[in-house]
């Protein structure tokens, strides 16, 4: 929701958008990756044994994780959770920004059931912590939180619900950065690659990263292979309630992941060193930059029913189920003029408006699911934001709009 989308430079971010002295304080983040710690972090979340969600062992793991967010100083709570047979805690670590718009970075510390859970996820789990303990000693733009996710093996049960709530609170998320899977590397061409994962509105996440692999090509050595969005993570949580956010997977499968393989032995601790400075550096990135443009619906609302633009009852999943027309609300901040909202209905253009209120009523023929996006233009930058909704409209087609 929350980015800067250069015009006329689609991959790179104007240096008036970012602080004074940025690549040092980033070079300065990056060297500070440890991979001895790094090795030890995913040794401790291993030695606990086989930890699913509901487990003692999988207790006792965010008990680890709470104490060391809370010896680095952060503001850190448990995020209680339950969804029918299940429940868990999460882990939440607050770094505060001068804004209260927010970078969230997640893993999750559950185990698959009889898999010790080294590469999955205790090499994302290790990130985060690597993650806090650095950027702890930085002062940031934007607040950043650390979100250690349970639930993710039954169906990121945990993280669905941590985002429901941040949803309904109206939070104003810029970007989840999640990291899951991320240590396993056998070959040399695995071992210089690393996935990212993102719909079309994330895909400037993807940009940044590919920028910081570039811009510190010496210290990271890493390329980006871009994948379109796959739903197998947390992150997916995220982008159900219409934020941006981008899956960072190891490049090779390791075959040892959900069983009791999955252990430190296979775990490539200079491959994940390289992939965590560029998960520490791209949250560093984005938790310092200015956006010129931000939009995001804020009607329909996601979670809920609608019948012809009024809203009946809340739902206790992400789905916004419309009977009828849907009318469309663009929540648009910015600090230049803007020139046009554009809203598209799978993937076509439905309409424009040019001024506030940034409205538009879409009165398509349609069943079942179909995809929304609106668009705000200003002279240089543009931001979109994507929903998904179940529409059910046999109405005729209004007059124009």
């Amino acid at each position: 929701m929350k980015k800067l989308l250069c015009m006329a430079m689609a991959f790179l971010i104007f240096p008036a958008f970012t602080g004074f002295g940025e690549n040092n304080k980033i070079e300065e983040i990056i060297d500070a990756v440890d991979g001895s710690m790094l090795f030890s972090y995913v040794e401790t979340i291993q030695n606990f044994g086989t930890h699913p969600t509901g487990s003692e062992a999988c207790q006792k793991v965010a008990e680890y994780i709470y104490n060391e967010f809370s010896n680095m100083g952060l503001n850190t709570t448990y995020y209680e959770w339950s969804n029918g047979k299940y429940e868990g805690k999460n882990v939440v670590a607050v770094l505060k920004g001068e804004t209260n718009s927010s970078v969230i970075l997640t893993a999750h510390y559950d185990s698959y059931p009889g898999s010790p859970g080294a590469d999955d996820d205790g090499s994302g789990i290790a990130c985060l912590l690597m993650a806090a303990k650095i950027l702890s000693k930085y002062e940031f733009y934007h607040t950043i939180k650390f979100v250690a996710f349970s639930g993710e093996e039954q169906g990121s049960l945990g993280s669905s619900s941590y985002v429901r709530y941040l949803y309904d609170r109206g939070e104003d998320i810029i970007a989840n950065i999640n990291v899951d899977t991320v240590g396993h590397a056998t070959s040399k061409e695995a071992g210089s690659l690393i996935r990212t994962l993102t719909n079309e509105a994330s895909i400037w996440l993807s940009d940044i990263a590919e920028e910081i692999c570039n811009t510190y090509s010496d210290k990271i050595s890493l390329q980006l292979y871009r994948h379109a969005n796959f739903g197998g993570s947390d992150h997916q949580s995220f982008v159900n309630y219409g934020y941006e956010a981008i899956f960072f997977v190891e490049y090779e499968f390791n075959k040892n992941m959900h069983t009791p393989d999955d252990t430190i032995e296979h775990v490539n601790v200079s491959y994940l060193t390289k992939v965590c400075r560029l998960i520490v550096a791209t949250t560093a990135k984005i938790a310092d930059m200015h956006f010129s443009v931000r939009v995001r619906f804020a009607e329909p609302r996601l979670g809920s029913v609608y019948i012809n633009g009024r809203k009946i009852f809340s739902l206790k999943e992400h789905h916004a189920v419309i009977f009828g027309r849907v009318y469309a609300i663009a929540d648009v901040i910015s600090n230049e003029e803007i020139r046009r909202v554009e809203f598209y209905f799978d993937g076509e253009v439905d309409g424009f408006c040019n001024s506030k209120p940034y409205s538009h009523i879409y009165d398509n023929i349609a069943l079942f699911s179909h995809s929304i996006k609106v668009v705000a233009v200003s002279e240089n930058a543009l931001d979109m934001s994507k929903i998904d909704i179940i529409m059910f409209n046999l109405l005729p087609p209004g007059p124009p709009h």
